[in-house]
């Protein structure tokens, strides 16, 4: 089947070429006036002393003592409550001594006793000796002279039992064994506690360290004699220096952090124990370069940057190595020389050899 054209229909197909190739002229001539976009830049400048790194911790008691009874028995007394400060000497809590003053009092009898027994064992002693050897045989001198060492033997156990039944009175009472505060509490009056079991927890107040969960990188990369400010975190300007005191030798085995302790150099008294402060530590890394966070790109699932060509003024994006975010800009160190040109507003309208006019505030 042949289709047959008309003149008007040849017209119209004309006309309409026509309209699509001024269409495609006057687009080509708009790409071209296009004017630059306009952007503003940063220089980059690799500076090692932004490379810092803080953490959060807390202050805790470089000492303290957990108290408890050597024996059981049930608390008759709790003489403090947690918060309470306590000075060296000071009574804690106090078990029943009624067994133990029973024990007390049997002990001394006992020694009464042994005593009255080598008393006569060393009478009989001497009245054989006088005797012998007119009216008594050296067999009867022997066995006096046994009678009162054994007695004596007799004397001596009387006496350690009572020196045992006395500490055992005296271990009914627990006292302070230096100045502090109590800050846990393991045992209430009535309550019936074993040898050993804590029953009132003393930090001492002298010393205190700044207690924080620190990254195996980082502990790798500071090492083991770096100094710390240690700020309090509800009150930047009370601060105070320490040193690393402790490393953990293991590492927590949910987080895989390792607990370290700075000790403080004059920790100021608002350093409470419990409270939140930040240590900042220099870091042994290399150098990084500080970029706000607006100038950041994200080219698939790396980062990176647009940079503006000095001469061309003509956008690149280049992919770089973030060492770390902070709130309002980041750190890198790979990707970027000194003196590059980072485009830092704007990034997401760019284009690769896209013409670009440098704002007020731009770097030359």
């Amino acid at each position: 089947m042949t289709m047959r054209l008309t003149g008007s229909t040849n017209r119209a197909a004309f006309a309409l070429l026509a309209t699509l190739l001024l269409a495609g002229c006057q687009g080509e001539d708009n790409a071209e006036e296009r004017p630059p976009r306009p952007v503003r830049t940063v220089a980059v400048s690799f500076n090692p002393e932004d490379t810092f790194g803080s953490l959060v911790g807390e202050i805790r008691p470089r000492t303290e003592t957990s108290f408890s009874f050597r024996q059981g028995g049930e608390i008759r007394e709790r003489d403090v409550e947690i918060g309470d400060r306590v000075e060296a000497g000071a009574v804690l809590a106090r078990l029943d001594p009624e067994d133990a003053q029973d024990a007390l009092r049997k002990a001394e009898a006992n020694l009464f006793s042994a005593q009255a027994q080598f008393q006569n064992a060393e009478t009989e002693r001497e009245r054989q000796q006088r005797l012998y050897p007119r009216t008594s045989t050296r067999q009867a001198v022997e066995a006096a002279v046994a009678q009162a060492s054994m007695a004596q033997a007799g004397v001596d156990a009387a006496q350690a039992a009572l020196r045992i039944a006395q500490t055992n009175l005296d271990n009914r009472v627990l006292k302070a064994n230096a100045a502090g505060v109590v800050t846990a509490i393991g045992g209430e009056v009535g309550q019936i506690v074993g040898g050993g079991q804590m029953v009132v927890r003393v930090a001492q107040l002298g010393t205190r360290d700044a207690v924080f969960q620190v990254p195996e990188a980082t502990i790798q990369s500071t090492g083991g004699d770096a100094r710390v400010d240690v700020q309090l975190l509800s009150n930047p300007g009370v601060k105070a220096i320490g040193s690393v005191r402790e490393i953990s030798p293991t590492a927590d085995p949910i987080t895989r952090n390792f607990t370290v302790r700075v000790g403080l150099d004059a920790a100021p008294d608002d350093f409470r124990f419990g409270s939140a402060v930040r240590g900042t530590i220099r870091l042994a890394s290399q150098p990084a370069a500080r970029l706000p966070i607006t100038a950041l790109f994200s080219e698939g699932n790396r980062s990176a940057v647009w940079i503006v060509d000095g001469t061309t003024k003509t956008t690149k994006l280049v992919p770089v190595e973030v060492q770390r975010f902070d709130t309002n800009d980041f750190l890198v160190t790979k990707g970027l020389e000194t003196g590059d040109h980072v485009v830092v507003a704007g990034v997401q309208q760019l284009r690769p050899g896209m013409q670009v006019r440098l704002l007020e505030g731009s770097t030359e």
